[in-house]
């Protein structure tokens, strides 16, 4: 159970790739440029993630006695003093304030897009720099009003990341079923064998990957659907 518990974590780690996909206009030629940076991301982040891991395992800044959070400090108080905690802590808020900006302005554009099915509504209109800034202030204010809610009730955080680990893991699952419906020879085998790992995986999340699925079945029973038409 432990392992199974780590291994769907560690997929938390890498979840964000659909991210990309929304931010696809921003690229001057995406056929070209989307693949590189997706693929160099990818790698940069898996470089990343295992030199981490090689650290934490050489230092042996693990095991029940210390948090998880605690491993990298751990390390940098072992290696340059408790005067270098400050340049730990300021890597780590870069390090989440572009995870951050990545998510939320990619959330941003894909509400805008999803908005273009009623054009004149609030959040399909564009900034002068053609940015969907209003997209973006509905995504912030939804962000304050979960952050203060959390905050409130005070829930543990490390629950709310395998809850949303369902949630991303059932994103993927269904992106992996839209690919077996639309593409063809090993690209359908390739989405096939990532549909499995994905309900793999949903299955190491337990009983609280209930959670995704019932936000799943909420929105397809609450949301209106789509009229799509006919091709002529």
């Amino acid at each position: 159970p432990g392992l199974f518990a780590a291994l769907s974590v560690m997929f938390w780690c890498f979840v964000g790739l659909e991210a990309f996909a929304h931010l696809a206009s921003e690229f001057k030629n995406p056929e070209r440029d989307f693949p590189r940076a997706l693929m160099i991301g990818l790698l940069l982040a898996g470089s990343v993630y295992w030199a981490c891991t090689v650290v934490v395992l050489h230092f042996g800044a693990y095991g029940e006695q210390m948090a998880a959070a605690a491993s990298l400090p751990e390390i940098v108080v072992q290696l340059f003093g408790v005067q270098a905690l400050w340049v730990a802590c300021i890597i780590g808020f870069l390090a989440c304030f572009a995870s951050l900006n990545i998510y939320i302005q990619s959330f941003a554009r894909l509400v805008w897009s999803q908005a273009q099915y009623k054009p004149e509504s609030y959040l399909a209109r564009l900034s002068p720099r053609h940015l969907p800034g209003n997209a973006l202030n509905a995504v912030l204010g939804c962000c304050v009003v979960s952050t203060l809610c959390i905050y409130m009730l005070q829930i543990n955080l490390d629950a709310l990341i395998v809850y949303a680990n369902g949630i991303f893991i059932m994103i993927y699952l269904l992106c992996m079923l839209a690919g077996c419906r639309l593409l063809k020879g090993h690209y359908r085998a390739l989405a096939v064998i990532g549909g499995l790992l994905c309900l793999l995986l949903l299955a190491m999340v337990g009983w609280k990957s209930l959670y995704a699925l019932i936000m799943l079945a909420g929105l397809w029973l609450f949301l209106p659907s789509r009229k799509m038409a006919e091709a002529k």
